[in-house]
């Protein structure tokens, strides 16, 4: 990271180089490593990692399109960052079918991940500049990539392509975003951090409520830490800039830990409870053509939450189709809803209208 970080617009590349192995796509032609610029909700010019692939082939006429992927929730240590991973997850391997089917790929790591400083957790708006602008400097470091594009996540990722499709035409004017899709995106947040802040019983899901307290507080300088964790829940946060995800679920001490023991008594105020709902993807509006595919058999995003997800959606003008998956897990929907989704997409790019299904 160079320090101090030389100035440059949004998308712009700081530096760029070619990677082999760990979580790079095995089916690209290439696999680039983009260190890039981008915006902070606060403002600040920041520095955002992300990785780069493109298919093998000639481009069609127009460059080849490209897929935009936000991941899921992996955790805020450096390692953590997908394009630090020692080897490719559930997310590289659905992606390559995404190379072999034409697209170019660019992964951001998001804010806070890989580069200096905390991944503002459940921030909609930082995850999707990380998100726009990494297909700007995809296509600076490819001019073979044309202005097609699309945006796709999975979890937290699927909440950030909502927020990027939201805000795409004021971020990245110019850019030719056909489409989004949302799998099993994260929801009902401000719901789950209140029923975690009263939660007796121990559960693994602790570190998600603390990574979404502490993310949401880095992006408002009114909300004071010391104000809404305990002691010991001060204690265990510097963990969660130093373990991954699923380190933290199995450790003693988060899984001990009541959650409710984790939060002050009067943790919840009027400007915590602002910065959530306002991070909240229901109260979007989304002009782009959009598809949710959600797992019926997702017992970490539950069907009911993406269904009311949908009714939201659909309340504030937003014109999607939400697509039950039989039997698909939260894991699972990524390749069991693959031939349906490709359908889909190259529907989009052929200009055929989209079948929205809001009630």
């Amino acid at each position: 990271m160079p320090s101090p970080l030389p100035s440059g617009k949004p998308g712009a590349i700081i530096w760029s180089r070619a990677v082999t192995g760990g979580s790079t796509l095995r089916g690209a032609a290439s696999n680039t490593l983009v260190l890039y610029h981008t915006v902070s909700v606060s403002g600040h010019d920041i520095a955002v990692s992300g990785l780069v692939s493109l298919p093998t082939g000639t481009p069609p006429a127009g460059g080849w399109p490209i897929i935009s992927w936000a991941h899921g929730t992996t955790g805020n240590a450096p390692q953590c960052a997908p394009s630090r991973f020692t080897k490719q997850n559930n997310e590289q391997r659905f992606l390559e079918q995404w190379i072999a089917a034409g697209f170019a790929i660019a992964q951001t790591d998001y804010e806070g991940e890989s580069t200096p400083g905390l991944h503002p957790y459940f921030s909609g708006t930082a995850g999707a500049r990380d998100t726009i602008d990494i297909v700007r400097a995809a296509r600076q470091a490819y001019p073979q990539i044309g202005g097609r594009w699309f945006v796709m996540g999975h979890s937290e990722g699927g909440t950030v392509a909502l927020f990027t499709a939201a805000d795409a035409q004021a971020w990245g004017p110019g850019m030719q975003l056909l489409g989004a899709v949302a799998y099993a995106p994260g929801t009902g947040v401000t719901g789950f951090v209140g029923q975690m802040m009263m939660t007796q019983q121990p559960t693994a899901l602790l570190p998600y409520a603390a990574m979404m307290v502490e993310g949401i507080a880095s992006t408002d300088p009114a909300l004071d830490l010391r104000t809404i964790f305990s002691a010991q829940g001060l204690a265990l946060l510097p963990s969660l800039q130093s373990e991954c995800l699923d380190a933290l679920m199995s450790a003693p001490s988060w899984r001990s830990m009541p959650p409710a023991q984790m939060f002050r008594p009067n943790a919840v105020s009027d400007a915590l409870l602002h910065d959530f709902e306002i991070n909240e993807p229901s109260t979007l509006t989304i002009h782009v053509p959009l598809l949710i595919e959600q797992g019926r058999n997702d017992d970490l995003v539950p069907y009911a939450l993406t269904a009311d997800l949908r009714s939201g959606l659909c309340a504030n003008g937003t014109r999607l189709e939400l697509d039950a998956v039989d039997n698909a897990t939260h894991q699972t929907v990524l390749p069991d809803s693959f031939e349906r989704v490709k359908t889909w997409i190259l529907d989009r790019l052929a200009g055929k209208p989209a079948t929205p299904n809001c009630p």
